[in-house]
């Protein structure tokens, strides 16, 4: 079997596709701002910990340093294209939210708000910041989770119901509705 170099710089589009989620925060005003992340992960069972990477000039990463919370909202198909306006650059401070259609209802624990559209809400205290390489790992404690009615089957979630979204690079992006198990 050949294998041919690729570029390291790169390696992330090796890990693909990635699940997308819709990160929401607000900042000490209590202006919201929600945009799409695929660099996150669970790190930790007991306790729950995520995390994920930001870019530290993001207004996601602003809103964390002054509150030290946040909503990761989990991304069906059916509202793929409100996602990415999302991600659109908004002046600091202006509602991603509403530009997108999208609807905020509050959350059980934390101060930014759940989206209603998504499937499941991981309510997220901040345990802490590190800066690695060009981005910030943000992890957190899951202090509340929720789940639509439905969406888990025998424990796990059901990927036929929701189909998440699954970023595989740029705007190219997988429906995770196709289940394969290893027998």
């Amino acid at each position: 079997m050949n294998f041919e170099d690729f570029p390291a710089e790169n390696a992330h589009r090796i890990l693909a596709p990635r699940p997308t989620v819709i990160i929401t925060t607000v900042n000490s005003n209590g202006d919201i701002n929600a945009a799409p992340f695929s660099f996150v992960m669970p790190v930790s069972m007991d306790p729950p910990i995520i995390a994920f990477a930001s870019a530290p000039k993001h207004d996601t990463n602003l809103n964390i340093n002054e509150t030290r919370e946040f909503v990761v909202n989990l991304t069906p198909d059916s509202i793929l294209q409100k996602m990415w306006i999302t991600g659109e650059k908004l002046p600091y401070g202006e509602n991603e939210l509403e530009k997108a259609g999208l609807t905020a209802i509050p959350s059980k624990i934390v101060s930014p708000p759940r989206i209603v559209e998504s499937m499941a809400h991981l309510e997220c205290e901040v345990l802490r910041v590190n800066t690695v390489g060009d981005h910030n790992l943000i992890t957190a404690y899951v202090v509340h989770a929720s789940v639509q009615e439905n969406c888990i089957k025998n424990g796990l979630l059901d990927v036929e119901k929701v189909k998440p979204i699954l970023h595989l690079g740029g705007t190219s992006f997988i429906v995770g509705d196709n289940l394969k198990k290893v027998e």
